[in-house]
């Protein structure tokens, strides 16, 4: 690429253009606003560094698959990026370990994922306790310090049926130190709206059975011994005050312990598009 006539190289070695590697590494996909808001550099850097880093020769992050194939999407969402092969052997290079994308995944669903558990290092900056670290704590099961393993064993009746099975929450856990020393852990749960909320005769997952199998893991303190936490708040995002309330009453109706370990809070994208050309 020339700038005025003058070659402008790709600096992958350069801490800002690491720097940016690691925030799709730390959540796989992002937009060019999340990864300037976890940096603290402008927009306008961002783009810059962004549209470099995607460029031939090295290409080490790229546009998600899922947008160039629709142009509906790539049109009405701001552009997504994660890491290309080149971009995590980059990354494993320098001993900094990326999670792993998963491709099946739905698009929105990972990047609203990926969006929440970004904002939450944007708002707590060394206060977050990001799973990774958690993993290294004396209190973490030797088991999950080698599996990083972090479902969680649930078993309870629903409407008839036993359901024994592993629950996987979105994203990993993560946990905010506060000012008094203690420690809040959380698991997150991404609602898009695309399950219903209460039962469905095709045995889909619904709303109502992940409420009830938190109750579970929050009732059995599985937590604690499969995950080594002392403590367990279960945050469900959603689109919408309508569908958080419908979520809220959902829970109250179920009933039983442990409620007020559940939060709840409206997260929606901003879908203006900004290129990074």
């Amino acid at each position: 690429m020339t700038r005025g006539g003058e070659l402008v190289s790709i600096r992958p070695n350069v801490p800002g253009d690491i720097e940016i590697l690691k925030c799709l590494g730390r959540y796989t996909v992002l937009t060019a606003q999340d990864i300037a808001a976890l940096t603290r550099r402008s927009y306008g850097a961002v783009i810059a560094r962004l549209s470099l880093l995607k460029r031939a020769p090295h290409k080490m992050i790229a546009v998600h698959r899922t947008q160039l194939d629709s142009p509906r999407l790539y049109q009405s969402c701001a552009q997504a990026f994660h890491l290309t092969p080149r971009g995590i052997s980059k990354l494993n290079e320098i001993g900094f370990e990326p999670l792993l994308r998963d491709s099946s995944s739905h698009f929105l669903h990972t990047l609203t994922e990926s969006q929440v558990m970004a904002s939450f290092e944007i708002g707590a900056r060394e206060r977050l306790v990001p799973f990774s670290e958690s993993l290294q704590s004396p209190c973490t099961p030797n088991g999950i310090k080698e599996s990083g393993d972090h479902s969680l064993p649930v078993a309870f009746a629903h409407r008839g049926k036993q359901c024994d099975y592993r629950l996987t929450p979105d994203g990993c856990p993560f946990a905010i130190e506060y000012l008094n020393g203690h420690y809040r852990f959380f698991v997150l749960e991404v609602d898009l709206r695309t399950e219903q909320l209460k039962w469905s005769d095709k045995d889909r997952q619904t709303i109502e059975r992940k409420l009830i199998a938190y109750r579970n893991v929050l009732e059995s303190g599985v937590y604690r011994t499969h995950l080594g936490f002392p403590n367990l708040t279960v945050l469900f995002t959603t689109t919408t005050m309508a569908r958080l309330e419908s979520m809220r009453e959902l829970l109250a109706s179920i009933g039983g312990p442990h409620l007020d370990r559940f939060a709840f809070s409206v997260f929606s994208h901003n879908h203006r598009r900004h290129a990074a050309a």
